[in-house]
């Protein structure tokens, strides 16, 4: 007797159920730790906001003060044509300086940035979610027919690299805060800022390493090593979105 194989199209869609269910897993823990993080990071970075963005205002205080010494100067020498410096001084001491803008705009930035991840990270979830729901009504044949053309469509509309990109958005708004944070320590001393500076340049060393080493990897196939021994060199296991998008460029 021929043994009972059971549904043919059930036993062809398991196999390819189970390994988009991997990879659709993959996914959901990788975003679901940016989420974790892009929340702690923009709440981090909120509070410095809260401190440089004063810096964009005028000074109404310092200018208040200084109004009233010019008053005071201009009382005691009354014969004295200082007002239109005065009012200059005074404007010049009260206006942002250009490492207040410079500040503000790195961390605001990184906050969009941030902000940016979060938001498509939850709504790829959505597209996930919606991604591996099949009505339990359709026979196995129509199932795997819309399983075939919701993974074509996965590809079609660039999906994998959406996922990708989230880590370098996040990646690239860390590394504008990290800027802003050096010109801010800078603006307020050397004492403070130069050992931060030398802390912060190790994960930005590891992190333009790993990035590079990958990418440059390949070419030690493409040497002119014509007559000399040439061992093959090991795998690079560092591989990263960010690499990856290197080796294209």
């Amino acid at each position: 007797p021929i043994p009972d194989i059971g549904d043919p199209w059930e036993n062809l869609l398991e196999p390819l159920l189970e390994r988009d269910k991997a990879r659709c897993d993959a996914w959901k823990e990788e975003v679901q730790n940016l989420l974790i993080f892009a929340g702690l990071f923009s709440a981090v970075l909120t509070a410095f906001v809260i401190e440089s963005y004063p810096r964009l205002q005028p000074g109404t205080n310092d200018l208040m003060i200084t109004l009233l010494e010019r008053i005071a100067t201009r009382l005691d020498n009354p014969l004295n044509g200082t007002a239109s410096q005065s009012r200059d001084s005074m404007v010049s001491q009260s206006s942002p300086t250009d490492s207040s803008f410079r500040i503000n705009t790195f961390w605001f930035i990184s906050l969009v940035l941030s902000l940016t991840t979060a938001l498509m990270g939850i709504v790829s979830l959505q597209w996930l979610r919606e991604h591996q729901r099949y009505p339990k009504s359709l026979p196995s044949m129509d199932r795997y027919a819309l399983f075939n053309m919701r993974a074509e469509g996965l590809e079609a509309w660039y999906v994998p690299q959406i996922f990708s990109s989230l880590p370098i958005l996040l990646q690239s708004a860390l590394i504008l805060f990290l800027v802003g944070l050096v010109d801010f320590l800078l603006a307020s001393g050397h004492q403070v800022a130069i050992p931060v500076i030398v802390v912060m340049g190790i994960p930005l060393v590891f992190l333009i390493f790993t990035t590079v080493l990958p990418a440059t990897h390949i070419f030690v196939f493409f040497l002119p090593l014509k007559g000399r021994a040439f061992k093959v060199p090991q795998q690079c296991p560092y591989k990263s979105p960010q690499s990856k998008a290197l080796c294209y460029v």
